[in-house]
């Protein structure tokens, strides 16, 4: 059997993602360098922005390494004020520090939680230890799914702490916080399957939606940036889009819902959250930023409360002047932008779910298993498939059933506690079991500490039942890295493509978006390109393929096109910032590298057993030996086009390796296909 890539080993028939050794959990993770800053907005807001430069977490949502933030703001009424969310435990110090120095932690009356995780608790708890016993109790408003999980979350010795502290209310759509002196707080509950207890917080005084998780990115501060979308939608729009596509569209159909009890419009004339400092340097944009603090402090800016009140009520809809997410900028330059291409990336991927779609269900007990079926998820959608994403540990067995009878393949994961699977997914497993289709493909995930029976149990059931698995069993042992991350995506891409397949068996077929003339197509092939070998790698993930949709772009710096397929499994490998290595491939010498790279393969297997290759010591991309030259690349750009990506890079470097070599050039008879 061939080899595996990373960390990644065939036993048994099924794979292996080890983060670990055997014998010892793994080392703790190297901890980014962070701060917090502070940003001034609208009328008494605040923004304290928990900046991180490197990538906070093997996550798919982090893949583009572009650091994130973690934010939360002060809003101030003349009787009372309130917290909106508290960041990660990485945090914690220097956001309270943050907290005294804006406000003083104990004129806080109210924190409003817009999304919980344990991560945050060791956060909030600190928050109140730094209350002074004096202090009246801190009150917690939330959703009830955040009511519970807090609750759960807290230890014996933490609870009677935290009930002398603080109180807890669970609020639904539409119940209002008064602040005083007409600052109303409205709140909209906004679960999804991954974000259950989700909640949305909208400011009748300034038009700010605080949206929590939706419409954010993961990108960080850097150097001179104020917190806002002052790049607009060409600094930023790739990383919403990302973001999108990662963690919203594999709940579509839940994101359809929230965008309507959102039920947003932007205001027709809006006021500056930050305008352009006139000098430059660090002096001059806090120089701006204090003016515009200044003009909004003084009350002075033309009745902004008395306009939202009556465009609302011309519209019947919530109008905003900016949208505060947990993650990433303020948005006030591109905010029409957004909202529009939020709704058309919703409609695209219903679309997608009305079409054929793979169910991707599963529990977690502490991140891990989720992340691997976020990757699963990703997969899926690269290959141009519906995705519908259900934690069963925050849904019914009936609701497992009706998921499952809408779907054409499904994957399920699960932890090992106790040596089992957890007791909701044997009772999804159940609902599977029961009225299933046998000939549905299907696929099993799951992570686990020392042991890992989950899997076997549920790759047993499943074999019992008379399924067939599109993927090996897929176990990850502690967190899972980059390498593990990329199997589950690649896995995904395999069961969509076998979902795919066996709908054409049954003659469902999925609609093309264009129909091409024969006679195009034909002109369309006489377009030649050089056969090249294109290599990339990130963390211990690494991948090859075939590329001969190749062009030199640029002189100066020197640069080039690739065209990649968007369910190419080297796809989340190459995006902006990415290394990659082009081989250009010999003439008399390429049949051989084409015919092993056309090969059909398992997720990971390593596709270079039979090929010559070297690796480059710049940025350990590995070369084809054999190869007319190379070049090795950094990816500036990524182009959305149809069913590919273009990506410009320029060459960081490059070798001749047989001057007396020609370039192989890949002719085709028609333009629909390689």
């Amino acid at each position: 059997m061939a080899m595996r890539q990373g960390a990644t080993m065939a036993r048994r028939g099924r794979v292996w993602a080890a983060s670990g050794s055997a014998q010892a959990p793994p080392k703790p993770e190297v901890v980014p360098q962070k701060d917090v800053r502070v940003l001034k907005l609208l009328d008494g807001t605040v923004a304290l922005r928990g900046n991180v430069q490197e990538r906070f977490k093997f996550e798919v949502e982090y893949g583009k390494k572009r650091g994130t933030t973690d934010n939360a703001y002060i809003v101030r009424g003349e009787n009372a004020s309130a917290l909106i969310d508290v960041p990660d435990r990485a945090f914690a110090e220097a956001f309270i520090q943050a907290v005294e120095k804006e406000i003083g932690v104990d004129k806080l009356q109210f924190l409003i939680v817009g999304h919980f995780s344990p991560k945050r608790m060791d956060t909030l708890m600190a928050l109140l230890k730094a209350r002074s016993k004096s202090a009246p109790p801190l009150q917690i408003i939330c959703s009830n799914p955040s009511k519970q999980l807090l609750l759960k979350s807290l230890e014996r010795k933490m609870a009677d702490f935290f009930t002398e502290r603080a109180t807890l209310k669970a609020v639904r759509t539409n119940d209002p916080l008064d602040l005083g002196s007409g600052r109303l707080l409205t709140f909209i509950t906004t679960p999804t399957p991954r974000w259950p207890d989700a909640l949305c917080t909208y400011d009748n005084q300034t038009g700010l939606l605080f949206s929590n998780k939706f419409f954010g990115c993961h990108v960080c501060d850097q150097e001179g940036q104020a917190g806002v979308d002052t790049g607009g939608w060409d600094e930023y729009g790739e990383d919403w889009n990302y973001y999108y596509e990662c963690l919203v569209k594999p709940v579509a159909k839940q994101a359809t819902v929230v965008l309507e009890k959102l039920n947003l419009a932007v205001k027709n004339e809006r006021p500056a959250l930050y305008k352009e400092a006139e000098s430059s340097g660090m002096e001059g944009l806090e120089a701006s930023l204090r003016k515009v603090w200044d003009f909004f402090a003084s009350g002075n800016y033309g009745g902004l409360a008395e306009s939202l009140q009556s465009e609302r009520k011309a519209t019947g809809r919530n109008v905003v002047t900016g949208i505060c997410p947990m993650h990433g900028p303020v948005v006030e330059r591109s905010l029409q932008q957004l909202l529009i291409e939020y709704e058309e990336w919703n409609t695209v991927a219903r679309k997608l779910l009305d079409e054929v779609c793979v169910a991707v269900i599963y529990a977690s007990a502490y991140g891990n298993t989720a992340a691997l079926a976020n990757a699963m998820s990703r997969g899926i959608t690269k290959a141009g498939v519906g995705v519908e994403s259900l934690n069963c540990e925050l849904s019914k067995p009936e609701e497992v059933g009706a998921l499952i009878e809408r779907c054409g393949g499904f994957a399920v994961g699960a932890p090992t506690l106790g040596g089992h699977m957890p007791t909701p997914m044997q009772m999804a497993l159940g609902e599977i079991l029961k009225d299933c289709d046998r000939s549905y493909p299907c696929g099993v995930f799951g992570s686990f500490g020392w042991s890992g029976e989950a899997v076997d149990e549920m790759e047993s059931r499943l074999k019992d039942g008379g399924f067939t698995f599109a993927f090996d069993p897929i176990r990850c042992k502690f967190k899972p890295t980059e390498a593990t991350l990329q199997l589950c995506e690649e896995s995904g891409t395999d069961l969509a493509q076998a979902v795919r397949k066996a709908n054409k068996k049954k003659g469902l077929k999925v609609e093309s978006q264009y129909s091409v003339d024969r006679g195009v197509a034909q002109a369309v092939g006489r377009v030649v390109g050089s056969l090249c070998v294109l290599s990339a790698k990130s963390g211990d993930a690494k991948q090859i393929m075939l590329a001969s949709w190749v062009s030199q772009a640029s002189f100066d710096p020197p640069g080039l096109t690739v065209a990649v397929a968007k369910d190419r499994a080297v796809e989340s490998l190459v995006l902006e910032g990415g290394k990659f290595n082009l081989s250009m491939l010999a003439e008399g010498k390429a049949k051989p590298v084409v015919k092993e790279l056309s090969k059909p393969y398992r997720p990971q297997e390593d596709r270079t057993t039979t090929i010559e290759t070297e690796v480059s010591e710049n940025n350990q991309c590995v070369y084809l030996k054999d190869a007319v030259s190379y070049v090795e690349c950094t990816v500036k750009n990524r182009l959305e086009a149809g069913d590919h990506y273009i990506l410009y890079a320029t060459v960081d470097d490059g070798k001749l390796l047989d001057d007396g070599a020609t370039t192989a050039v890949h002719f085709r008879r028609s333009g629909s296909n390689y």
